[in-house]
């Protein structure tokens, strides 16, 4: 990534972006950030006209991104395993998320947005109806590049907003793919806009007074930052998803094989860059050998290694050095702390 130097504290502005594959180190994708004020403009022209579009219209576009997205799966698949760094069997698995969500978003419209007749006083009729909130920037995460923001879009397109999704930084190219395939399936120009850039292109989107909403999923500290940041705006809608430090825990159980193979799968999977991956491991006092030893045995057996080696891996790399080398250090922080 390249960039200037903004101010007293060297604050770096990321004004060019490179991909780069985490298993190979081969540069994926290059291009320059772009800029939120005219993305969120874009949007916000689209907007009366797609809202007003029949909801019918609207499930129909978003079926045939579904059909592209479909027709191109396996392209899509080899993108997010190269950027990401996750195995291609993985890496299938999130785009056949990516073409599921259309059909379940479109049973939650519907389920959940009826006009509906309310109870009320004599001479008095009172409804509830739904309408779509406006502009909606989405900003998404790197470990699902693919799934976790197209779980946004979707819904949001089927309920009349428009859309500036900023991809993560570390997975542009992944993000240039999914907004190309809306483009191409027919939906009007501005409906669904891509900005690529940093943190302080985020910073920039995420502050725009035009915007209606913002959907985010990524780090703690970002989406803590957008809650103070949105705190007294009422008035926009604000859905954060972030990461945790989740237990998991191993009790009453005959089969230490099978709940080794589980903290194993939670805990390793994604090489452990989910939101729902498991960081602790809490044991019965009983169990505490046993259960230990059965889970190193497994994890010193799995294959770790580049997205399409064969033997299939079960993890490949981290998205970058940054995150491994975070890694590291939480590693000698435990065993320094008296770990073993």
């Amino acid at each position: 990534m390249s960039g200037s130097f903004d101010g007293p504290v060297s604050r770096v502005i990321l004004t060019e972006l490179i991909s780069t594959e985490p298993a190979t180190g081969a540069m994926l994708w290059k291009g320059k950030a772009g800029d939120a004020d005219a993305m969120v403009a874009n949007a916000r022209h689209a907007w009366p006209t797609w809202a007003a579009m029949p909801l019918t219209s609207r499930i129909e576009a978003v079926r045939r991104y579904a059909n592209r997205i479909r027709g191109h799966s396996d392209k899509l698949a080899e993108l997010i395993a190269r950027e990401t760094g996750k195995p291609i069997w993985e890496a299938r698995t999130e785009v056949e998320s990516v073409i599921k969500k259309i059909d379940i978003s479109v049973k939650a419209y519907a389920d959940r947005t009826p006009q509906r007749q309310l109870p009320s006083a004599p001479n008095m009729r009172a409804a509830l109806r739904h309408k779509p909130h406006g502009v909606l920037a989405v900003l998404g995460p790197y470990n699902f590049p693919a799934h976790l923001p197209n779980g946004h879009i979707i819904p949001a397109l089927i309920a009349g907003n428009t859309i500036v999704f900023k991809p993560s930084e570390k997975t542009p190219a992944v993000g240039e793919f999914l907004v190309e395939a809306f483009n191409k399936s027919g939906l009007p120009a501005g409906v669904v806009n891509i900005l690529q850039g940093g943190p302080s292109v985020g910073k920039q989107l995420t502050a725009n007074e035009d915007l209606d909403g913002v959907l985010f999923t990524g780090s703690a500290q970002t989406g803590i930052a957008l809650n103070r940041q949105f705190a007294d705006r009422p008035d926009k809608i604000l859905a954060l998803e972030m990461g945790g430090n989740n237990p998991i825990i191993v009790w009453d159980t005959d089969d230490v094989h099978s709940a080794a193979v589980l903290v194993v799968q939670s805990a390793f999977l994604s090489a452990g860059q989910r939101c729902s991956a498991a960081s602790r491991l809490i044991v019965k006092d009983g169990l505490y050998d046993r259960i230990v030893r059965e889970v190193k045995n497994i994890a010193d057996r799995l294959i770790i290694d580049e997205p399409f080696s064969k033997p299939a891996p079960f993890m490949g790399p981290v998205i970058d050095n940054q995150v491994a080398d975070g890694l590291t250090e939480s590693f000698l922080a435990l065993m320094s702390a008296g770990g073993r």
